[in-house]
């Protein structure tokens, strides 16, 4: 199995043709995007007043998985996940290659592009890329450039889509990239992409 620059393991092929399965187009992983993904599955902890944006179906409807695809299409196009050719950030985790005790997966950006047929809450879920089974979603999404994140999940009665705009200017969400600098628990890669990410909001207010 190929081992990429930075000791993760990835098989290219199977990522390509899986994805395929659910509509999307895997064009690799993306390291050292000043993004770190830990800290864009964190939308649902935020709140309305903070920018946090909703749309969610029932458990219990009938079209639930055709109608939370619509909503999170919908939400991406409005607040801009989107680049050319409709492409975006993926969270994906990606086992590490190590000769001692097995390491906990490592999240990954993995830049992928939205084919013209696709299905993200049903599909994505069933083959494991975007959910845990077939409309169970549990996805962690950026824009390329880092301006909205976008998370879809599960809730005790309903299923669907939260997506955060701006999140470099949240209070809560900067507070908690500092309180993570430096942690043991986090790679040097996430360090690295914190730092950037917190600069470029430091950036943003100058």
């Amino acid at each position: 199995m190929p081992i990429d620059s930075e000791g993760a393991v990835v098989d290219r092929e199977l990522l390509e043709r899986t994805m395929s399965e659910c509509g999307l187009r895997f064009l690799g992983l993306r390291r050292s995007t000043g993004i770190p993904p830990y800290l864009a599955g964190m939308v649902t902890s935020r709140h309305p007043d903070e920018g946090r944006r909703d749309r969610t179906v029932g458990l219990d409807a009938p079209d639930r998985v055709a109608k939370a695809n619509a909503d999170w299409y919908e939400l991406a196009t409005e607040f801009g996940l989107f680049s050319e050719n409709r492409r975006f950030l993926l969270s994906l985790p990606v086992p590490v290659a190590s000769e001692g005790a097995d390491e906990p997966p490592e999240a990954v950006w993995g830049l992928v592009e939205l084919l013209d047929a696709w299905d993200v809450m049903g599909k994505g879920g069933e083959v494991g890329i975007t959910g845990w089974a077939y409309g169970c979603p549990a996805f962690v999404m950026s824009a390329v450039d880092g301006s909205v994140f976008v998370q879809g999940t599960m809730w005790q009665d309903s299923m669907g889509t939260a997506i955060l705009p701006a999140p470099h200017g949240v209070k809560a969400l900067r507070d908690v990239a500092r309180l993570n600098v430096g942690k043991s628990y986090r790679t040097a890669a996430e360090n690295e992409d914190t730092l950037a990410w917190l600069a470029r909001g430091d950036d943003a207010d100058a």
